[in-house]
């Protein structure tokens, strides 16, 4: 395929040499990583493409918002080349190939795999700190954007976009938008656990800050939970993805769930239904639960993962208070426990008595 003329900025010679005068012919071995109708992520080789339909304009913006970032000293992602083909536009950056997201690493390995997270807080606390107290807002900060290197230990951003030094607005209105990414890592954190690590990051009035918290993540998650609900049913691949007939949950690692070896409840679709939302809400909502597998309308089947063979490290009270900000009652009858019932530690929260209230 020839090249078509195109304009490109490189972030140096070297790299001008290192990608080649037309960098866009790497999409041609890149694989999708993700994709919507105007913009898609290509992996290929030590490569991130973003590409726009719409062009570069978009791009530019983000590549001069990392230039910000490094001058404030917040590791970020290395921006290569931003350019403009017959394709639209096009941004690359390096992969760095011994780091996954923070939110990806943080469920696998400690709300799955049931690592002790204290040591990962400790590193993790000091980046955000210095993120939060560096006079930048970021409109799209979350766990997904942060990158951790396994093997440095280090972290570093992956989307600069709409980065910008914050205003009097962003200061005195959106500062929770900021803010609320330590509150991503609360699931299998309790309340004291919870309030160090806010303090560690700077937050000040910690306590106060996580109940105001909880009353804001629950107010949002109702707003958006019609939306959520349509999504889920319909097999938005972010949920879940139909496969004859079957709804297979998807879990944050964007795995697919296995029926295999799961406990089957049958019974009216409708209410099975339910049971299979209910999975999903206490997901978002980041309230640890027996996870739904799979979901059989035609046939009225719920497929229940099995039993957890650990206890989840978080108290019982804990997630009652989490959710009492939903406006969902819960007893501690509601979770199974070791040891005596108050103080035990949750294994699994019964999905039929929150499902009455979605």
């Amino acid at each position: 395929m020839t090249p078509h003329p195109s304009r490109w900025s490189f972030a140096s010679d070297t790299v001008r040499a290192e990608l080649g005068e037309f960098p866009e012919t790497l999409l041609e071995a890149g694989e999708e990583v993700k994709a919507n109708p105007v913009r898609r992520v290509v992996r290929s080789g030590g490569y991130f493409l973003k590409c726009d339909r719409r062009g570069a304009a978009r791009f530019r913006s983000e590549w001069k918002s990392a230039k910000l970032l490094e001058s404030q000293g917040i590791p970020v992602v290395e921006y290569l080349a931003c350019g403009e083909s017959s394709r639209g536009g096009c941004l690359i950056t390096r992969a760095l190939p011994d780091s996954e997201s923070v939110a990806e690493y943080y469920w696998r390995t400690f709300v799955r795999g049931g690592a002790d997270p204290e040591p990962f807080l400790a590193l993790f606390a000091p980046f955000l700190k210095h993120i939060l107290e560096s006079g930048l807002f970021h409109p799209d900060f979350h766990l997904g954007n942060i990158l951790y290197d396994k093997v440095k230990r280090s972290f570093v951003l992956v989307d600069a976009l709409g980065v910008r030094r914050a205003g009097f607005l962003d200061r005195q209105f959106r500062a929770y938008r900021m803010r609320r990414v330590a509150m991503e890592l609360r699931e299998i954190l309790s309340r004291e656990r919870m309030t160090a690590f806010l303090s560690a990051c700077g937050i000040p009035n910690a306590d106060a800050f996580y109940d105001r918290a909880l009353d804001r993540e629950a107010d949002a998650l109702w707003r958006e939970w019609p939306k959520r609900r349509r999504q889920i049913l319909a097999g938005y691949p972010k949920f879940t993805r139909k496969i004859d007939g079957v709804l297979h949950a998807v879990n944050p690692l964007r795995e697919l769930g296995e029926t295999v070896d799961c406990e089957i409840r049958e019974g009216e679709p409708a209410e099975l239904e339910k049971l299979f939302l209910a999975h999903f809400f206490l997901q978002m909502a980041l309230i640890p639960h027996r996870r739904a597998a799979g979901f059989d309308p035609g046939n009225g089947r719920l497929y229940l993962e099995p039993m957890p063979p650990g206890a989840v490290p978080a108290r019982a009270d804990d997630q009652r208070e989490r959710l009492a900000a939903f406006d969902l009652p819960s007893e501690l009858t509601d979770w199974i426990s070791s040891g005596a019932r108050r103080g035990g530690t949750v294994r699994y929260f019964n999905l039929d008595r929150i499902a009455r209230y979605l």
